[in-house]
């Protein structure tokens, strides 16, 4: 009986725990948008999130409390509003750094507020009632307008980000561009323009051109190193009821493109979600050993040019559980200072990485670091500190091979005082 109930009183602090764990606060521009983008907020819900709807007008409801985090995810849905002083953008700023999630909307209409936080996370969306302009890869419908409502699917090809299914079918996109830094190892274009887009303004003639082309980002993702995840849409279209609904079909001359009766839209905006709120692509290192060869306990310091083994489990979450993340480019760096030793670990099917080497002839405090990144996966680092010691004057070889030279002028030295003493005692002087 009391077995029975230990375990009920576990499961349900776990269930507290993994409530507290899911708390997302979504700042609202309009309260319709919790109506027009419900298929969005129920993707959420339905994997076990609590989600607190507000408006951006709602001073009353703060994201910190007396230096304590009120929620772990953010939803920003107020592209065009001032945040309020709850959640204003050094709150935020703070609330990324403390390794919590952000998603952010933007739209042609863009406040101070959205895109200072861009700002400075690297991301610089368009001017101001300006639109991603496609002439070529346009939905059908939008045949007789603007040309605003394009049709996306230049995908960052990313299992990890989109899943095993991954994002196939073409996304309506009706928004303002971004432009980021390129070749940055915390950024990620998660969609990009085609080739014949540009980014203008509907109500000038179009003279200049600030960013078009492949070089436009329509959904960009930050992965800072602390593991925060930070998504920049810039539609917030993109993630509504219409869109996830409608059909898609590219505008074509010849009428020969494909049409879609649904567009991906939903399944887009859902893996979106799972890989921002790190539900997938988080890496994490356990169980670190490292010992002398032939022994298995850790010593309180190795000395030089000892044979040590080193061992460390990585596993990769999915969602559900822990499961054995499999790879074969993972070092491990032997530094003091600089490296010493750099060696590749390799694993046994079941997660867990080895390898061996001798330590260097240097004594001093000696780091196993784990330095690991990949496109789409949270940063892996696994830092263990140890000192080496040099031999005791016990330790060392009874004769150094690098040392004959100096026997051998000490024994020549030797026999040239017996020869001499010899000499000295038995000859007579006449």
């Amino acid at each position: 009986m009391a077995r029975n109930s230990f375990l009920l009183l576990f499961l349900f602090l776990f269930s507290i725990s993994a409530i507290q764990n899911s708390r997302v606060l979504v700042v609202l521009q309009d309260e319709g948008i919790r109506t027009t983008h419900s298929i969005f907020f129920k993707s959420f819900q339905e994997r076990g999130y609590s989600l607190d709807f507000v408006s951006v007008f709602n001073s009353s409801v703060h994201l910190r409390d007396y230096g304590e985090w009120n929620y772990d995810n953010l939803i920003l849905f107020a592209p065009s509003a001032e945040f309020s002083s709850g959640y204003d953008v050094p709150t935020i700023l703070d609330f990324i750094d403390s390794g919590h999630n952000v998603i952010v909307a933007g739209s042609s209409s863009l406040g101070r507020s959205t895109r200072d936080l861009a700002s400075e996370c690297n991301v610089e969306f368009g001017d101001d009632e300006t639109f991603v302009i496609d002439h070529f890869n346009f939905d059908t419908s939008d045949f007789d307008k603007s040309h605003t409502l394009i049709v996306a699917d230049q995908f960052l090809q990313s299992e990890v980000v989109f899943g095993k299914e991954g994002a196939n079918t073409p996304i309506l996109f009706r928004g303002i561009a971004q432009d980021i830094e390129e070749d940055s190892p915390l950024l990620l274009p998660l969609l990009t323009a085609s080739a014949s887009s540009y980014s203008a303004s509907l109500q000038e003639p179009v003279r200049d051109v600030s960013v078009a082309g492949k070089k436009i980002v329509l959904v960009s993702a930050l992965q800072a190193r602390n593991n925060a995840r930070v998504l920049f849409s810039g539609s917030l279209e993109l993630f509504s009821n219409r869109f996830a609904n409608s059909p898609v079909q590219k505008y074509s001359a010849d009428g020969k493109s494909t049409k879609f009766e649904k567009a991906g839209n939903e399944n887009f905006a859902k893996q979106l979600g799972i890989w921002a709120f790190q539900e997938r692509g988080v890496l994490r290192a356990v169980d670190v050993k490292h010992h002398r060869v032939g022994e298995q306990e850790t010593p309180a310091m190795y000395t030089i040019k000892d044979d040590i083994e080193y061992s460390v489990q990585i596993e990769e979450w999915n969602g559900r559980r822990w499961v054995p993340y499999l790879a074969d480019d993972i070092q491990l760096e032997y530094i003091m200072l600089d490296p010493y030793v750099r060696t590749s670990l390799k694993h046994d099917e079941k997660g867990i990485y080895k390898t061996q080497f001798k330590l260097p002839d240097v004594y001093g405090i000696f780091t196993f670091k784990i330095e690991y990144s990949r496109k789409g996966y949270s940063f892996l680092n696994s830092i263990t500190r140890t000192p080496v010691r040099p031999f005791r004057h016990n330790e060392y070889e009874r004769f150094i091979d690098a040392a004959f030279p100096y026997y051998t002028s000490s024994l020549s030295m030797l026999v040239g005082l017996f020869f001499f003493s010899v000499f000295f005692l038995y000859t007579r002087e006449k």
